[in-house]
């Protein structure tokens, strides 16, 4: 017999803003946003094309909110654990169609999981390499049943990172890998596609989308862009609707350019680190990354490089500011003295590591004689990380090590950290319902050469039972436990040299269109880069 457990609230986040009634609203309109990229090409694969169409033209299973603590369900309308947490029954909505007319069924949604077995590049989250997935069975045209090998409370999360695609096209594909999708069949808001040409895409209204008179607007207009610096003044200007990349002096820019309809909201995101290769000599040995950690002024680095946006992270754990509520305090006591600048103390464990100058030209070198000189990788064209790299360098410099910077294009940036061909790279943490699945992306040995966060070498069996552990309870004290257990673990190895807390980067206009999150609404994080949060703002933009 099934018992519900860790069945949410239905709680759909279709509503519109609490002010606004649905019979006032005027559907129509444009919403345009900038894209970081080299342009748009003739592809619809949700797997080849980054985030980009995830919550757009392929609608999620479910959200899990971590800005309200609720389950947003989007196609599904309820799942449930066994009582022994190895069989989860997930429930679809009633007459669910694809924008071409087609039922979208409980086969659908088994086909989209295996298809990621076939293709283990899709496997986002690892579900099928991690070795728990036994089977995913279509109960009726409306339940799928997942059977797991060993109990996981945790497994139910992974689920919202998978594209559910039709089963009547895909199934025809004979590489997945390479299949560009032409005449895209989806499930989201916006499906049919207007226009493409290399600087714009648009995509328009689902004519079968599941929930009635969404979306309001008729369209979303994506707009390439190089970097940074060529989205600022996009945004002054009024021709960008939504942004969700760094601005500099966003207050004297963006919003004092129109300060009736320009707004912006930063509320903490990731945590953002020095991912270290611990492979790699010198710091392979745990007393070089100290010293690294211990050479930085967060604070000033937050403030003069990113231009006070962030919040310095002192937290030597592997969380930050979004996970406040899980952060040991006991762990940063113990090891709080990592993140404190202290650049005197760094040359000391520099020098009692044998990493010395031994040339007399100012660097110090490897144990055995050879020169120090790495690079840390940064994607071209992020502006604001590019600064904080560079000022990294810097204190890196004053205790004798010599750092460069390395931009590079973001395929590169993605699989090296992927291949772990790094010495060190700027990069974030997961952001997910509960901080163990950062941890999971941190350590769990199915995770490497999948996730740009455990490519740093520091795995083993003992840990990733201990993240398996968590999922085998329902005790929440148990799992706090481990929560700190993995802390610790963090703290004493440093794969990583943690920096800030990242601010969600959202700027909005409110000259055309409204129904936006902000600190007065937070219904959502305002992430664009996640198609779930995604989705849910999508479905309550609307004209003004």
């Amino acid at each position: 017999m099934m018992r519900m457990t860790l069945l949410a609230t239905l709680a759909f986040s279709l509503a519109i803003t609490p002010a606004t009634h649905a019979s006032d609203i005027e559907h129509g309109g444009t919403l345009t946003v900038p894209i970081i990229n080299t342009g748009f090409v003739d592809n619809y694969n949700p797997y080849t094309t980054k985030d980009l169409l995830h919550g757009v033209m392929f609608e999620p299973l479910m959200v899990f909110n971590n800005m309200t603590g609720e389950t947003n369900f989007r196609l599904a309308k309820s799942y449930s654990y066994s009582d022994d947490l190895k069989t989860i029954t997930l429930q679809l909505r009633d007459d669910l169609k694809w924008s071409d007319g087609t039922d979208l069924t409980a086969e659908d949604v088994v086909f989209s999981f295996m298809l990621t077995k076939e293709a283990p590049a899709f496997d986002q989250k690892g579900i099928w390499s991690g070795g728990n997935l036994q089977s995913i069975v279509a109960i009726d045209s409306t339940t799928v049943s997942f059977e797991l090998k060993e109990p996981d409370s945790t497994f139910v999360w992974n689920l919202e990172r998978y594209h559910i695609v039709p089963k009547h096209i895909w199934g025809e594909v004979e590489d997945f890998t390479t299949f560009t999708n032409p005449d895209p069949v989806g499930s989201g808001p916006m499906t049919e596609v207007s226009y493409l040409k290399s600087q714009q895409m648009e995509l328009c209204r689902n004519p079968h989308y599941y929930i009635e008179n969404k979306p309001y607007l008729d369209c979303i207009n994506f707009r390439s862009y190089n970097d940074n610096s060529q989205i600022q003044p996009a945004l002054i200007k009024g021709e960008i609707d939504w942004g969700s990349n760094f601005i500099a002096s966003v207050e004297s820019t963006f919003v004092k350019a129109n300060e009736e309809n320009h707004h912006y909201w930063y509320p903490a995101n990731d945590a953002i680190h020095l991912y270290v290769n611990t492979k790699k000599p010198p710091f392979d040995d745990v007393k070089v990354r100290q010293a690294l950690s211990m050479a930085l002024d967060r604070e000033a680095i937050v403030d003069i490089a990113a231009y006070g946006y962030p919040t310095a992270n002192y937290n030597t754990g592997g969380i930050a500011e979004l996970y406040k509520n899980h952060i040991d305090k006991d762990v940063n006591k113990d090891y709080g003295f990592l993140t404190e600048y202290n650049p005197d103390k760094a040359k000391s464990l520099l020098d009692k590591s044998g990493i010395i100058d031994r040339d007399g030209d100012g660097y110090r070198d490897n144990k055995d004689g050879s020169e120090i000189s790495f690079d840390i990788e940064v994607v071209n064209g992020w502006t604001d990380w590019i600064q904080v790299v560079q000022m990294v360098t810097e204190y890196y410099d004053e205790i004798g090590i010599q750092a460069n910077i390395k931009t590079v294009d973001w395929a590169v940036y993605d699989k090296n950290l992927k291949d772990g061909n790094y010495s060190m790279a700027i990069n974030w943490s997961m952001v997910a319902a509960n901080p163990i699945m950062a941890f999971q992306e941190y350590y769990a040995t199915s995770r490497i050469g999948k996730t740009w966060h455990a490519g740093h070498g520091v795995h083993s069996k003992k840990i990733d039972k201990l993240i398996e552990s968590f999922g085998q309870t329902g005790d929440k004290k148990e799992q706090k436990e481990i929560i700190s257990k993995l802390q610790e673990f963090t703290a004493k190895k440093l794969p990583f040299i943690p920096l800030f807390s990242n601010p969600t980067w959202f700027q909005y206009s409110t000259e055309r269109i409204v129904g936006w999150p902000n600190e007065e609404n937070p219904y959502v994080q305002p992430v664009w880069y996640d198609g779930g949060k995604r989705v849910i703002i999508i479905n309550n933009l609307h004209l003004k």
